[in-house]
């Protein structure tokens, strides 16, 4: 969700230096050329899929401010020591924008992966004691804190651009069908995305769970990242990003989204990866 990593540089890049080739080679190798294009592209598209983890968490509000600053000062950067050597492609801790509803879930820490197999077999990075000489028990000793449980979801699609994103809208829904749902929702999205950065839209990505599944776990996620909480809010009112795109393919969606969305929550970035 948040990061570019070195496997779309490098996707990137090969790309370029096959179509450089292409257009060295005459007409006769034409095809063949193209068919393996084709070939290496959708090998590198299926194991270069994104995957991510939602670690939501519950903080006693007295040791809020305590909590932020362990995750500025410290957190922050064994992440990006994390980013850095492959082991996550992006880090953020989220902070839930109080509704006035009772809300237990109050962080959220964001994982991001290149792939499942990182995910999968992610190694332990936060080493505190080795960078900052002073035990995780230690700097967390004093914070009254409950984990939530991992949730675990691959992207399958998202678009990203230069702005800065500070709020970020988080959307579950259960679709009447997943893949006509996603269909849509990829028309929506090359409705809009030329129009993100005019709206104050810095990312927008969708992706489907892995773990949990079942009834209770809505099957389709979608997040919304934008600059202000005006703008959010916007967005929740059919304006910002959703007032420029075709209202009938709008209408569609919601009626693959025969219940509306599950949940939708609003959260503040607190910390994160470059």
């Amino acid at each position: 969700m948040f990061g570019e990593g070195s496997l779309y540089r490098f996707v990137k890049n090969s790309i370029l230096s096959i179509l450089d080739a292409l257009l060295t080679i005459n007409q006769t190798k034409m095809k063949k050329s193209i068919a393996f294009l084709a070939l290496f592209l959708l090998s590198l598209g299926i194991s270069a899929q994104q995957t991510f983890m939602l670690q939501p968490t519950i903080i006693h509000p007295e040791d809020a401010q305590d909590f932020e600053m362990i995750q500025k000062k410290y957190a922050q950067g064994l992440a990006q020591d994390a980013v850095d050597s492959g082991i996550l492609q992006g880090w953020a801790l989220l902070k839930r924008v109080p509704t006035g509803q009772n809300q237990e879930v109050n962080y959220l820490w964001v994982h991001v992966f290149e792939n499942v197999e990182k995910m999968a077999n992610r190694k332990a990075w936060w080493t505190y004691e080795k960078k900052y000489g002073i035990p995780g028990r230690v700097l967390y000793g004093g914070i009254d804190r409950k984990g939530y449980g991992n949730f675990f979801y691959k992207t399958e699609k998202r678009y990203d651009n230069s702005l800065n994103a500070k709020y970020i809208l988080f959307n579950w829904a259960y679709p009447k069908d997943l893949n006509s749902a996603m269909d849509l929702a990829d028309k929506i999205s090359n409705n809009f995305k030329n129009s993100m950065k005019k709206e104050g839209m810095a990312s927008w990505g969708m992706a489907t769970r892995i773990i949990p599944q079942g009834a209770d776990n809505a099957p389709l996620f979608f997040w919304d990242a934008y600059e202000s909480l005006e703008q959010v809010m916007n967005h929740l009112m059919n304006k910002a990003i959703v007032g420029t795109v075709d209202q009938n393919l709008i209408g569609q969606l919601l009626k693959e989204l025969p219940n509306g969305w599950e949940n939708r929550v609003i959260w503040e970035f607190v910390a994160r990866t470059n």
